[in-house]
């Protein structure tokens, strides 16, 4: 991506030197996020988190083609070799106040990141849509289990890494507890099945459109509400209906829309908790601060994942693939010079996660 808002180009760029402890990976496939059209839109650049030029795509993952001579095990001390699919994580710097002290490595103050760019910047091939990338020796890796599609693989390494980061933080689900999940697209729909079998007794997603929410309820959603059918009083007095009267025990926010914030905040009960997810309008939202203590909420966010979450996430799809369909998830396969065309479906919501296969032609 050369420009923000305007089509991507296919750019042939050289493999770099390896450093000992990194590898070249051959991407196997690479899933789009919404994350990409807020990229492609520019949304993120005034920040500074998205830099020009940039090989797109976040959600990868690889064989290894060559692998550095000082690399030689994965995050579980288990032996890495040339062609093992692998996932690995961002690159935290391991020596700021974050990584080190208070163990936070997703707050790292010098992180490198896949698919933000710049494409200009060693070691270049840092992005999924592409032939090839190069794992950064500072890249925690796990292998992906061999049961899995690579492609839902791959979707788990950014969607539902970031939920279980996020569940991990806002605490355990009882088996007495609502749920509510805020957003039906990736996010959404693997928040909704870590809750199904952390044994919540009801899930609630609101959302759109409604073959999300039709799939919503395929994957055990005992309700789900329809943003276009429903206005926001009719969706709390809902929930609250399904409550007896008190409102969720958990707000999971994963539809990026700040509006959504402010409706998350008034489906809890005293008591409960919210945790925040998807947001990414830039635009400020107004509440009282009398929520918070008040009622006593318990509000939490997180962003990203470090490796132990990959790892979790993946183990997650291989564990319950039968008893979740997952691969509804999955929409079309694109080769590179497809890319344009997958970047506007997800933009238009016509599929749910468009997968790119670099090897693939067309």
């Amino acid at each position: 991506m050369n420009e923000y808002k305007q089509p991507l180009e296919v750019r042939e760029i050289d493999v770099p030197e390896l450093e000992p402890d990194a590898m070249i990976v051959e991407v196997e496939a690479s899933t789009m996020c919404g994350t990409d059209v807020h990229i492609h839109q520019g949304e993120y650049a005034s920040a500074g988190l998205s830099k020009l030029p940039l090989v797109m795509g976040h959600e990868i993952v690889g064989r290894i083609a060559v692998l550095g001579k000082d690399r030689r095990t994965d995050a579980l001390g288990r032996p890495l070799q040339e062609g093992d699919l692998v996932a690995w994580s961002y690159a935290w710097c391991g020596r700021c106040f974050w990584c080190t002290i208070s163990k936070q490595p997703t707050a790292c103050a010098n992180a490198r990141m896949y698919g933000w760019g710049s494409a200009d910047q060693f070691p270049h091939l840092t992005g999924g849509f592409s032939e090839y990338a190069y794992v950064m020796p500072l890249c925690d890796v796990v292998k992906v289990p061999e049961n899995l599609d690579p492609a839902l693989a791959a979707s788990s390494t950014c969607a539902f890494r970031t939920i279980v980061h996020g569940y991990e933080k806002i605490g355990k689900i009882e088996t007495i507890d609502t749920v509510v999940i805020q957003g039906s697209g990736p996010v959404g729909l693997y928040a909704l099945a870590f809750a199904i079998q952390s044994g919540a007794r009801q899930t609630i997603c609101i959302g759109a459109p409604a073959s999300r929410l039709e799939l919503a309820g395929r994957w055990g959603a005992n309700h789900t509400f329809d943003i276009g059918e429903t206005d926001v009083s009719e969706r709390r007095e809902r929930v609250l209906e399904l409550t007896e009267g008190r409102g969720a025990d958990l707000v999971v926010e994963c539809s990026g829309a700040g509006a959504a914030f402010v409706e998350g905040m008034n489906l809890i009960r005293r008591g409960g908790r919210y945790l925040i997810l998807g947001q990414a309008d830039p635009n400020p939202v107004e509440i009282s601060g009398t929520y918070f203590n008040l009622r006593q909420l318990t509000v939490a966010g997180t962003m990203s994942a470090d490796i132990s979450h990959y790892y979790r996430a993946l183990q997650f799809l291989s564990d319950h693939q039968e008893k979740f369909p997952f691969h509804e998830l999955l929409g079309n396969k694109y080769g590179l010079s497809g890319v344009n065309d997958a970047l506007e479906s997800m933009k238009a919501m016509r599929e749910v996660k468009p997968v790119i296969i670099p090897s693939m032609q067309g």
